[in-house]
């Protein structure tokens, strides 16, 4: 009687295989679906994010609409700024700032400039960009003012300190698809109304509304930016 067994080589070859095929599953599980905004209003910018030794990937920052989705590696931490080589022909990479990712597969990270430029400084915050978290029809309202905010969206009461943000799925109050929203802000003990209309609810949709001081006339005022959730594939070529 014969036995076919495995030899001593093609056990190894076996575990060697196993073991890349390991390897390639977790790589994956720890790429994270990324997409950007960038506030306060302005043209487009080239940045960096640094995503291993000597290795970047381009995000162009833009803050009327969010980035295409873009998987990257779970780090410690995301740095994002600038890439060069010094005389010696060394990598470098100047960071402008940096976020601990959140725990996630799908997030937005909101980049705030501190100045005109992103090579001011940027500070970071990652949300939770998975539809159970913040999907179709809700709303994040960020208060980015020096003052508490409060507002009245859909049947739905908040208040925010400077800094702080909130996410509502606002009813339908006015009609079909409408709400009311209102908004007003606290200066000098006082409440002053600054926003107030019927707004769209968005049924294939997410709202995003940053809140903030107008550089000029010190008041609160709102930039919004609607992102569709219908998503288009690419062609194929």
């Amino acid at each position: 009687m014969i036995f076919v067994g495995r030899t001593t080589s093609s056990i190894a070859l076996s575990a060697v295989l196993l073991s890349a095929g390991i390897g390639v599953q977790q790589i994956r599980a720890q790429e994270v679906s990324i997409t950007c905004l960038s506030f306060p209003k302005q043209a487009p910018t080239s940045i960096e994010l640094l995503v291993g030794p000597g290795k970047t990937v381009p995000i162009i920052l833009q803050s009327h609409t969010l980035t295409e989705p873009l998987k990257v590696p779970r780090l410690a931490a995301w740095k994002f700024g600038k890439s060069s080589t010094n005389a010696a022909g060394e990598f470098q990479f100047k960071v402008y700032g940096q976020v601990r990712p959140g725990k996630a597969r799908e997030q937005i990270l909101l980049l705030i400039r501190k100045g005109a430029s992103p090579a001011n400084g940027l500070s970071i915050l990652s949300l939770d960009g998975g539809g159970s978290s913040f999907g179709a029809s809700q709303m994040l309202f960020f208060n980015l003012a020096r003052e508490q905010v409060t507002g009245l969206v859909g049947g739905r009461r908040f208040r925010l300190d400077s800094g702080k943000y909130i996410i509502i799925k606002p009813k339908a109050d006015r009609g079909k698809n409408l709400c009311y929203a209102s908004l007003k802000y606290q200066r000098g003990g006082k409440w002053r109304p600054f926003f107030s209309t019927n707004w769209p609810t968005l049924s294939n949709a997410r709202g995003l509304i940053f809140l903030y001081n107008d550089p000029r006339s010190k008041s609160v005022r709102i930039h919004s930016i609607v992102d569709s959730l219908v998503r288009v594939p690419p062609l194929e070529e």
